[in-house]
């Protein structure tokens, strides 16, 4: 192309109709000709800056593409850590409305009771993993996400974890106050037989002691006690919905992400 462009240029310099024999001639001619050398040098070099642009640009879609595909894995297990303390948590609320609305004056085991408090006081907390996010966001990488409405979630998301923060560091608070009140009438080992699960598993299980049933009738018609299993099924009922928010966020934003990744 350069080649065609020199040769235009040539023929331009010796048009013979404006070719004369004297010095405004030449004059003319060399002026053509160097007209003719500012236009290839700058042809050239709007060539090369396409080039470089082109290529700038196939780096930055790759490097998008891996940042997609990091955020895909991150977010896919946030989700699957998410849904496991979520299950948790509803079989709380579970054992604590029960609880509340058990009847004392039928004939009952204590074991049940034992077995009831056991999963009342096994909550979960969500502790997501933002190290891509938070990788992506120190960095400014997070521009190189074409996608305005994606870019726009991702800056959402550590947001999003706010009120559920605040709700678990207040549920937590008001059992460490007044879950003591429990042990008044009940041993706390006796819930511990209750409180396994896949992410706490133990070699060793403290084995229950044995109480009056009167004990347990006590506990149940104890008003304070009701009243702190009141507030605590409410302070864990605001956990839960903060956590099928955060589930709703994570998911559609996880679909945002799926359709952006080339799968050429």
């Amino acid at each position: 192309m350069i080649n065609f462009f020199r040769k235009k240029r040539k023929l331009l310099a010796d048009d013979p109709s404006s070719a004369k024999a004297s010095g405004s001639a030449k004059a003319l001619k060399y002026t053509r000709y160097a007209i003719g050398e500012i236009v290839l040098v700058v042809i050239g070099i709007l060539i090369a800056l396409s080039i470089n642009n082109w290529n700038d640009q196939r780096k930055d879609i790759a490097k998008e593409q891996q940042i997609l595909l990091s955020l895909q894995e991150e977010f896919k297990q946030n989700i699957k850590e998410l849904n496991f303390d979520h299950q948790i948590n509803l079989s709380c609320i579970k054992a604590i409305t029960t609880l509340l609305n058990f009847d004392k004056n039928v004939d009952f085991e204590t074991r049940t009771i034992d077995s009831l408090l056991g999963q009342t006081f096994n909550f979960a907390t969500f502790d997501p993993r933002l190290g891509v996010i938070n990788d992506i966001s120190s960095s400014g990488n997070l521009e190189l996400i074409r996608d305005s409405k994606l870019r726009y979630k991702l800056n959402q998301w550590t947001g999003e974890l706010d009120d559920y923060k605040e709700d678990v560091i207040i549920r937590r608070e008001y059992w460490i106050n007044n879950a003591s009140l429990i042990n008044v009438h009940l041993p706390k080992r006796n819930q511990d037989a209750s409180m396994d699960r896949e992410d706490y598993l133990r070699d060793i299980l403290i084995k229950p002691i044995q109480v009056p049933k009167s004990n347990y009738v006590a506990f149940l018609s104890n008003i304070e006690i009701d009243g702190f299993l009141f507030d605590y099924y409410m302070n864990q009922s605001f956990v839960t919905i903060n956590e099928e928010a955060i589930m709703e966020f994570l998911k559609s934003t996880l679909l945002l992400i799926e359709s952006n990744i080339n799968h050429d």
